[in-house]
């Protein structure tokens, strides 16, 4: 009987591990450091709920996911600093569930391209819109974009006023990192105008259509977040995940097209 007991007590440490509930990393903005491992994390990575995190600055926020309570976030907004100033935080005691608001619009069967006036707008994000920088944005065609018509952005920086024109392929805009950098090649994360030239009987004329905060990333870069999301979502319903995939993706990094996302889960 004795050796029943201490066995058993043995084996609870074990058994309370395991019962632990698991939670992978999909989304970590800034450095946020796994104390048990001292590295700082990185999509994909696998948490305990008693796992303590430091974040490096107040900026930094983590999404995650549980195969059985879906997703989650921690942000270094939520904890106090201690004593040294340093920003600490047990996932179980300071996770915050994350529910899909989106209001997410149909995907048009007759698609064509997109109207920069209202693609480029998005309260749900605070204007975030997400832009892949290595493949083309498809405009509608009332926009053209040859002999004197072009788009352009422009922006505010160290107090001057920068304008780019913004290239283009036959199928769409391209938004490539130098439309935003400066001259150190630090991106310009703060609002953009995205406007548009016309030249109708020789005058040319300049309207702006939006304003925006541009967010960039890879096509590849936004696959591995709908793979990480795909593959923790417990849920077999083709509409759901694809809802959470999109969900992921606004609240973390901003508005992308369902048409876009559409071809880059395929």
């Amino acid at each position: 009987m004795m050796k029943k007991i201490i066995l058993a007590l043995l084996l609870f440490p074990l058994f309370a591990l395991a019962q632990s509930e698991q939670y992978y990393v999909t989304f970590v903005k800034g450095v946020v450091v796994l104390q048990r491992t001292k590295q700082p994390l990185k999509p994909g990575d696998k948490l305990s709920s008693d796992d303590k995190l430091q974040f490096k600055d107040k900026t930094c926020k983590l999404t995650c996911i549980s195969p059985g309570k879906g997703r989650f976030e921690i942000s270094a907004d939520q904890t106090k600093p201690n004593s040294d100033g340093e920003l600490y935080a047990v996932l179980k005691s300071n996770l915050l569930p994350v529910a899909n608001t989106y209001h997410l619009s149909t995907r048009s069967l007759m698609f064509e391209g997109y109207e920069p006036k209202t693609y480029f707008r998005s309260e749900e994000t605070q204007n975030r819109i997400l832009l892949l920088t290595d493949q083309a944005l498809p405009i509608v065609s009332s926009y053209k974009i040859a002999s004197g018509n072009f788009f352009f952005v422009q922006y505010q920086l160290n107090g001057k006023t920068i304008t780019k024109k913004v290239e283009h392929t036959d199928k769409g805009l391209l938004f490539i990192p130098a439309l935003f950098e400066d001259a150190s090649g630090t991106i310009h994360t703060e609002k953009v105008m995205l406007c548009y030239q016309s030249k109708e009987t020789g005058t040319a004329r300049s309207s702006v259509l939006a304003e925006f905060i541009p967010v960039l990333a890879t096509s590849t870069n936004i696959k591995e977040q709908i793979a990480l999301v795909s593959k923790y979502t417990v849920s077999t319903d083709k509409k759901i995940r694809n809802t959470e995939i999109a969900s992921h993706i606004f609240s973390n990094y901003g508005k992308i097209g369902l048409e876009e996302l559409a071809n880059l889960s395929q």
